[in-house]
C-alpha cells in the first residue's frame, strides 16, 4: 500500500502537475522522494513566497496547476504573500507544508502553528493530511482548485504521518467549470435590441478557455470597442480596429472614456480585483464567465456560466445596430487624440518609459514573455506593451505584490522554454534577488 507522501505524489503527476517550486526542511523528505520517484522537477528557491509566485505563474501559462512546498512553522507562513497573490489573481496554486506531530501538540509548541486557520481566509481549503481519508482529500482539493473561480489551496502533512500507508480511493479529476448552460439567447437579443453603444471588457478569467478566436467574432459581429485588463492583455491584438486599450491601472485611463459612453457592457471573464477604480457602472451588464457573479457580486442584466469558450461560440452571431459613431469609428478618434498628446521627452542621455517599450517590442520575437513587477512603472507597462500573442504578459494585479516579477519570469523561462524579459524596479528586484541563482 502506497504511503500518503507516495499517494500525494501520484495524485499530483495524475492531476498534470510536472514540477514543484520550493524551499523544503527535513520534515519534507518523504514528500520530496515521492517526487523524484514520479520523475516531477524540483526547483529549490530562496524565498516561500517566490515558490508560490513561480507556481501561479506557471498554473497561468499551462492552464494546469501549480505547486509549492515549505517547512512547518517559519516556512510555512513566510509563504504568505506568496499564496495571497495566488487567491487575489484566481491561480490554482497548492501549497504543501510540513506541519507539527499531532501527537505532541498539548506538550510541544516548538515551530507549531495552527495552518488551518492561518491559511483559511486565502484558501479554497486548507486541510491536514492523516492516513484515513488522505486520498479523498487531496482529490477534493485538486478537484476545487479549479471548480468555479480558480483559487489555491493548502494540505499540510506532519512528517511522522508521510510514510504511513494510505488506503486507495477512487481516482476523480472532474471537469473544474459549472456545469454547461444554455445562452439565453433571447433574453441576449432583448437587451441588445436598442443598444447603439455596446462595448466588451475582458477580464482574468478568459484562462484556460482561452476562447480569443470567439472574442474577435463577436466583437466583429456587434461592432463593439474592446477593453481589456492587464491580465488579460493580447487577447484581443492592439492592431484591430476594435481594440480600444487597456483600464485597471489609474483612474483616468484613457479607455475609460469609452466605458463612459457605452450603452451596454459585455464582461467576458471580467473579475474587478484587477481595478484600482471601484466599479459603479449602472449601465447594462451581461456577464458571461467560468464561474457565478459574486464577491463582489456585480449588477448584472443577465448572467451566463459555464464553458466561456462554447458559451461565446453560441453568441458569436449575434448583432447590435450599433451607432454610426461607435465601434472602430469612435476606437480611432481614441487613438488619434493619445496620438496628438505630448509625452514628456527624457533627459539627455536618459531613455524613458514609452521609448523602452517600443525598443523592445522592435527587437523582440513575436512569442516574447514579458514579466512586470509592481511600481511605477507596471503602470507605464500595463498601458504601452502590448503582446502580439495571447496570455504572454504576466504581472500581479489582483494583489500587486511586489517580488512577482522576476519569480513569474523564472518559472516562465522553466516552463515555456521561449524568451522571457521582466521589467522590475529597485526595490521589488531587493525582494527576491536571492531567485537570481537560478538562472545560473
Amino acid at each position: 500500500m502506497p504511503s500518503i507522501a507516495e499517494t500525494l505524489a501520484q495524485q499530483l503527476h495524475e492531476a498534470g502537475a510536472r514540477r514543484v517550486y520550493g524551499l523544503p526542511g527535513g520534515e519534507n523528505v518523504d514528500v520530496l522522494d515521492a517526487l523524484w520517484r514520479r520523475d516531477m522537477q524540483f526547483i529549490l528557491v530562496a524565498n516561500e513566497s517566490s515558490a508560490c509566485f513561480m507556481a501561479a505563474a506557471e498554473a497561468r501559462l499551462t492552464g494546469g496547476i501549480g505547486v509549492a512546498l515549505t517547512t512547518l512553522g517559519p516556512g510555512a507562513s513566510n509563504a504568505c504573500a506568496g499564496l495571497t497573490h495566488a487567491c487575489l489573481d484566481r491561480a490554482p496554486v497548492l501549497l504543501i507544508t510540513a506541519a507539527s506531530d499531532p501527537a505532541l501538540r498539548d506538550k510541544h509548541s516548538h515551530q507549531a502553528l495552527d495552518l488551518q486557520t492561518l491559511f483559511a481566509p486565502i484558501c479554497k481549503l486548507s486541510a491536514e493530511l492523516a492516513p484515513a481519508g488522505a486520498t479523498a482529500v487531496i482529490q477534493q482539493v485538486l478537484r476545487l482548485m479549479r471548480t468555479g473561480r480558480p483559487g489555491p489551496a493548502h494540505l499540510s502533512l506532519p512528517s511522522r504521518l508521510a510514510s504511513l500507508p494510505c488506503p486507495a480511493a477512487a481516482t476523480s479529476h472532474p471537469s473544474a467549470t459549472p456545469a454547461p448552460q444554455n445562452p439565453p439567447l433571447r433574453e441576449v437579443r432583448a437587451l441588445l435590441a436598442d443598444k447603439r453603444k455596446p462595448i466588451i471588457v475582458l477580464g482574468l478569467g478568459l484562462e484556460p478557455s482561452r476562447p480569443y478566436a470567439q472574442i474577435r467574432q463577436l466583437a466583429e459581429s456587434l461592432g463593439s470597442p474592446v477593453i481589456d485588463t492587464p491580465k488579460s492583455k493580447g487577447a484581443l491584438s492592439a492592431a484591430h480596429p476594435l481594440f480600444a486599450g487597456t483600464i485597471g491601472l489609474t483612474r483616468s485611463d484613457p479607455a475609460y472614456a469609452l466605458l463612459d459612453e457605452a450603452d451596454c457592457i459585455i464582461a467576458l471573464g471580467f473579475d474587478v480585483v484587477e481595478l484600482v477604480k471601484p466599479w459603479d457602472y449602472e449601465t447594462p451588464l451581461l456577464w458571461v464567465a467560468d464561474w457565478h457573479n459574486h464577491d463582489p457580486k456585480l449588477d448584472c442584466a443577465i448572467e451566463v456560466v459555464g464553458d466561456i469558450g462554447k458559451m461565446l461560440a453560441a453568441l458569436g452571431k449575434l448583432t447590435a445596430s450599433t451607432a454610426a459613431d461607435w465601434g472602430a469609428a469612435r476606437v480611432r478618434r481614441l487613438r488619434e487624440g493619445l496620438a496628438a498628446r505630448s509625452t514628456p521627452k527624457a533627459a539627455a542621455g536618459r531613455i524613458s518609459p514609452q521609448d523602452f517599450l517600443a525598443s523592445l517590442r522592435e527587437h523582440s520575437p513575436t512569442d516574447i514573455i514579458v514579466t512586470s513587477d509592481v511600481g511605477s512603472h507596471k503602470i507605464f507597462a500595463a498601458l504601452e506593451w502590448q503582446p502580439r500573442q495571447p496570455n504572454r504578459y504576466l504581472v500581479s494585479n489582483g494583489l500587486s505584490a511586489m517580488g512577482y516579477g522576476l519569480c513569474s519570469a523564472i518559472a516562465a523561462a522553466h516552463v515555456m522554454r521561449q524568451p522571457v524579459v521582466c521589467i522590475t524596479g529597485d526595490a521589488g528586484l531587493a525582494m527576491v534577488m536571492g531567485e537570481l541563482g537560478l538562472l545560473a
